[in-house]
Formats: structure tokens, C-alpha cells, sequence
């Protein structure tokens, strides 16, 4: 098991440090650093092998001479060139005072125990030496390049394995040696495994598990989560295959026929079963599976990994699989390139049951964006990136790519509790803003920006009839059948209470909930007068906006995105 990790220079990870525990989540976002963990882990199995390796073959070997690693060797990091394993493709370090050159090196180092108990150390360094390939050898302690740390024996015990998603299962699957499937997995081709894998669980080359008990767990724990009963993996001769059958309804089918999440969770488990006391690296482990089933799966693979003394290390990005790692694991958050334990009692206790009920994903793309803004649902906020881009405001280009929560109701309190929860556990760097629809009743926060619109709600703010008329317009010329302007022209007048036509200062239009009881009804009659179906649903209003002029804009809006501007991004970008 893996205690301590240190890495440097190593693709997006310029130095980072963390403790593990027996099972370990990394979460952040997407093209955070995560996977980039997982592969730096991988180089160090294969360094510590390729060491164990030469040790073999020649124990009188220098220690101070690199052992050389060919990219083709790097499985589960696939390169085209071995400089894009290092930090910003940075090999050299040139000092021009002194006229130098010195190799920069990738750095890893671990600390762990042993199966019995054991404490182990291994530190690594990795040089550059061309394209095709670089060395490994014991880090040095010294600038002199010939002391160096001594790696335990326990540490050439360790067994890593990086077992990625499901990609497909492959309809025929040829009966492989272990060594085929571990370079196959290293591969990341889970996929043309599952059947070896299963078979090797009823049928292990040696006697290190109990495979009847295994495969009888195996089949028990697939019967009551998917209802189906597996049936014996088969190698026939005659093919050179392995065939797997499982059966549902008293059908029998093919493995391939089954569900990519029933395959993902079959690869997983068996897998776990079959070879026990390794480190297992999972990349989103929850891929594929439903809600219900990520939180089954997670904490199905826990203990089973607990019982069978193997350490499970999972990227992932579920809040399902961070919220149940809360209460059992050690979470660290990838961001920024930088590594953050989310575990730690004096920095989590006195947040971590909030953080839970508000959800790790929120607490993580906070952290990330350093603000957050509050809308009632995704129409709102569509409304009011189209009234940006109506005006060319300069907050356009940041509110595009914002970090937005929905509430799903017009009550401030909830977005309140959520956005003083995420500040409070940031230590106050956080800023937001929140939109709602108007209120009969303020909230005062006095942190949290709250705007309530003046008018009943964001859809009132469009200038409707000319913008209807506009957007009927826009369906094309008329013809001997239909003519568009008219027959939107004859709706308005037919549904619209004539003192409102000739005042748009009426207070009824402000009055009224114009996204349920105006609009929808002057659409239903325009499309069945031009002789359409109505396809236009409450969530593309937004499209109406661009059909105005941006001096019939009301200034309240242009007044909430200046705020937006001024108090969320100018600070922060500008």
C-alpha cells in the first residue's frame, strides 16, 4: 500500500505532495490533473520493475547508471515523443551566465507498507535521452549525481494496475497468458480482457485465491444487482476462445449482448477478485453507470478491496462517488495543478457535513472559478447571455463560461445556504451573485448579491409585441398561402386586450407571467394559422432576444449585467 506520494516534473505536475490512505479519491474537474496522477503512479511501477529488472540480471551494476525505458514500454501513457511526459516538454536547463546545461528530471517518490507490515521507500528520477527513450535510476541526494537513495527491497513488491473504462466489449476474445492481459490493460483495452479476466478468477494459474468462493461472490453480487446469472467462462480449444454466457429470463446471452454498465461493473469486480494485494488505479470507475448504480459500484469495490487487502486509487468527477467517499476515504482535490486533502480533520470538521449536503462537484468548481451565480433555471440565464451579446457587453465573454448553480425555485435563502457554505469552507475567497424573478418579500444578504427584477420575471423584460412580429417575420417571404408578419399581427390583436396594444407602459405587462400566460397562447395561434406544429418550448425564449434593438434594452438589465461585470469578473480577470 502506497502512504506518501511526491512528484515533479511530470506532465501538468509541476511538484505536488500528498499523503493516501487504503483507498483514496481524486476529484476535480475536467483536465484537472487526475488521470496525470494515476500515469505518474504507473511510471513508478514500471521504473521500480525495469530497477528489480537489471538487479536480476546483473547485481554489480552501478547504481549511479541509468536503466533505459523505451516510450513503447509506456502502456497506459501512450506518447509520440518521451519529452511529452515532462512538465511543459522541459528537458534542459540552460544556465547562459554560466554557460551550462543540465538535464531536468522527472522525480517520483513513495512511501508505503508492506503486506507485513513493512514500511518501504522508493525514489526515482527519470533523465531525458531522446525521443525514443530515457533512463531510470535511484534519485540522487547529492548535486554530485553519485549518492543516491537507497530503494527498500519491499518497495519491488508493490503491483500497480490502472485499470481504465470500458470502451466496448470486442465479440471475440482470444485466451491470453497473464503477462498478454496485464500488457492489454496496460493498453488500456479492458475491453478485450473481461473474459480472460473472468476465466483466470475460476481458473488461476496458481493457487493464490480461493476461485471458487471468488467466482461464487462474483455471481452472487451480479445476480442481485442486475438480476442475471452468470455462466462459467468456456475456453474452446478448437477457436482458441474464451466464451461467456450469462443468462436473464431463462435466455441465455452472449456477454457481449449485455449493458456497457453491467460490463463495467463486471470488469471491475472480477478484476478485484482475481488479483488481490495490488494497487489498483481506477479512471472514473463510474462511467457508465446510473446514479443509483455509481454508489452501489463505489462502495461495493471498497470492500471488497478492504477484504482482500488491496488499496483502491479512483479519479473520478461523480458527486455520488465524492459524497460517499466523505464519510469512509481521503479525498484530494486536483486543482490548479496542485493537490489538496480534503480529509484532514483540523481543515474538514468543521465543514464536511455541509460540504456533503451542498455536494463536493459545487464545493471543487467553486474552488476553481472563485465565484458562483444563482439562477432559477437555465432559461434565465440563456435570456440574459442573449441580452450581452444584444449589446456587446463586455461581461459576455466571462458569463458564457461562468460557474452557474440553478435553484429551481425564486427563494434567495436556498442560494444563500449553498453560496455561504462554499465561502465559508474557501475561507472567504468566493463571490456571487444572484438573479430571481421579482419577490414580494426582500432578502438581505449583504455578501451574496442578490438582484430581484422589478418586473414579474426576466421574460417580461422582452418587447414583446414588436419582437413577435419581428421573429414571424424572420420565417421567410410571404406567399399565396401564408404571410408570416400577418398572421403573427392578427394573433397579438386576438389575444391582446387592446388598451395594452396602444400603451406598452401598461402595468399589466409587467403584471403578468408573460413565459405562461402570453406567451405559449400567441404561438399557439400563429402556428396553427401558418399551419405548423408549436416547437417552440419555454427553454428557447431566450432566441427572442436577438430580435431586438438594443435601445428598446430596459435599463434594469443593462444595470444587472454592469454589476455582474463590475463585482464577479472585473476584479477577478481585469
Amino acid at each position: 500500500m502506497i502512504t506518501k506520494l511526491k512528484v515533479r516534473n511530470f506532465k501538468k505536475l509541476e511538484n505536488i505532495e500528498f499523503d493516501l490512505t487504503k483507498n483514496v479519491v481524486l476529484a476535480g474537474p475536467n483536465n484537472s490533473g487526475k488521470t496525470t496522477i494515476l500515469q505518474a503512479l504507473t511510471l513508478l511501477d514500471i521504473g521500480l520493475k525495469k530497477i528489480s529488472e537489471q538487479q536480476r540480471k546483473n547485481s554489480n551494476r552501478k547504481k549511479r547508471t541509468g536503466i533505459p525505458i523505451n516510450k513503447q514500454d509506456l502502456l497506459a501513457i501512450p506518447v509520440s515523443s518521451s519529452k511529452l511526459i515532462w512538465h511543459q516538454q522541459f528537458v534542459r536547463d540552460r544556465n547562459v551566465e554560466k554557460q551550462q546545461t543540465k538535464n531536468v528530471l522527472i522525480e517520483i517518490e513513495a512511501e508505503g507498507i508492506s503486506s507485513s507490515g513493512e514500511s518501504w521507500n522508493a525514489s526515482l528520477e527519470f533523465d531525458y535521452a531522446n525521443s525514443e527513450s530515457f533512463y531510470v535510476r535511484p534519485l540522487r541526494i547529492n548535486q554530485d549525481g553519485k549518492t543516491r537513495k537507497d530503494i527498500h527491497p519491499k518497495a519491488f513488491d508493490l503491483q500497480i494496475a490502472f485499470l481504465q473504462p470500458m470502451s466496448g466489449i470486442s465479440t471475440n476474445e482470444d485466451k491470453l497468458t497473464q503477462g498478454s492481459i496485464d500488457v492489454r490493460i496496460g493498453e488500456g483495452k479492458t475491453a478485450d480482457v473481461i473474459r480472460n479476466i473472468c476465466y483466470h478468477l475460476l481458473y488461476p494459474e496458481d493457487n493464490s485465491i480461493d476461485s471458487e468462493t471468488s467466482w461464487q461472490k462474483l455471481v452472487n453480487i451480479i445476480s442481485k444487482k442486475f438480476g442475471v446469472l452468470l455462466q462459467k467462462p468456456e475456453f474452446i480449444p478448437e477457436t482458441g476462445t474464451i466464451e461467456m454466457y450469462y443468462k436473464e429470463d431463462d435466455h441465455v446471452y452472449d456477454l457481449s449482448s449485455s449493458g456497457r454498465g453491467f460490463q463495467q461493473t463486471l470488469l471491475l469486480l472480477a478484476y478485484l477478485l482475481t488479483y488481490p494485494k495490488r494497487t489498483i488505479l481506477l479512471d472514473e470507475p463510474d462511467a457508465h453507470l446510473e446514479v443509483i448504480r455509481q454508489r452501489e459500484v463505489y462502495n461495493l469495490i471498497n470492500d471488497i478491496a478492504r477484504e482482500l487487502n488491496s488499496q483502491i486509487i479512483i479519479a473520478s468527477h461523480s458527486e455520488v462517488v465524492l459524497n460517499e467517499a466523505a464519510n469512509q476515504d481521503t479525498i484530494v482535490a486536483i486543482y490548479d495543478n496542485n493537490c489538496y486533502p480534503l480529509n484532514d480533520n483540523q481543515t474538514l470538521s468543521q465543514f464536511r457535513k455541509l460540504l456533503t449536503e451542498i455536494g463536493w462537484e459545487k464545493y471543487l468548481l467553486a474552488r476553481e472559478y472563485g465565484h458562483i451565480l444563482f439562477f432559477e433555471g437555465s432559461t434565465d440565464y440563456k435570456i440574459l447571455i442573449e441580452f450581452a451579446r444584444l449589446l456587446q457587453h463586455p461581461v459576455l465573454m466571462y458569463l458564457e463560461k461562468a460557474n452557474v448553480e440553478y435553484t429551481s425555485d425564486n427563494v434567495p435563502s436556498g442560494a444563500s445556504k449553498i453560496f455561504h457554505g462554499l465561502r465559508d469552507s474557501l475561507g472567504g475567497r468566493l463571490k456571487g451573485y444572484a438573479l430571481f424573478d421579482r419577490l414580494e418579500k426582500t432578502h438581505d444578504d449583504r455578501i451574496l448579491n442578490i438582484k430581484t427584477l422589478e418586473k414579474r420575471e426576466i421574460e417580461n423584460y422582452f418587447y414583446l409585441p414588436e419582437v413577435l412580429k419581428r421573429w414571424a417575420k424572420s420565417f421567410g417571404e410571404s406567399n399565396l398561402f401564408v404571410n408570416y408578419e400577418n398572421s403573427m399581427v392578427d394573433c397579438i390583436q386576438e389575444n391582446t386586450i387592446p388598451a395594452m396594444l396602444k400603451n406598452m407602459d401598461d402595468k399589466r405587462w409587467s403584471e403578468m407571467k408573460v413565459s405562461d400566460e402570453y406567451i405559449p397562447m400567441i404561438l399557439d395561434c400563429f402556428y396553427k394559422k401558418v399551419g405548423y406544429g408549436n416547437i417552440l418550448n419555454k427553454g428557447r425564449y431566450y432566441e427572442f432576444v436577438k430580435y431586438m434593438n438594443p435601445e428598446e434594452v430596459n435599463d434594469e438589465i443593462i444595470h444587472v449585467l454592469d454589476e455582474i461585470h463590475e463585482k464577479i469578473f472585473k476584479p477577478y480577470y481585469e
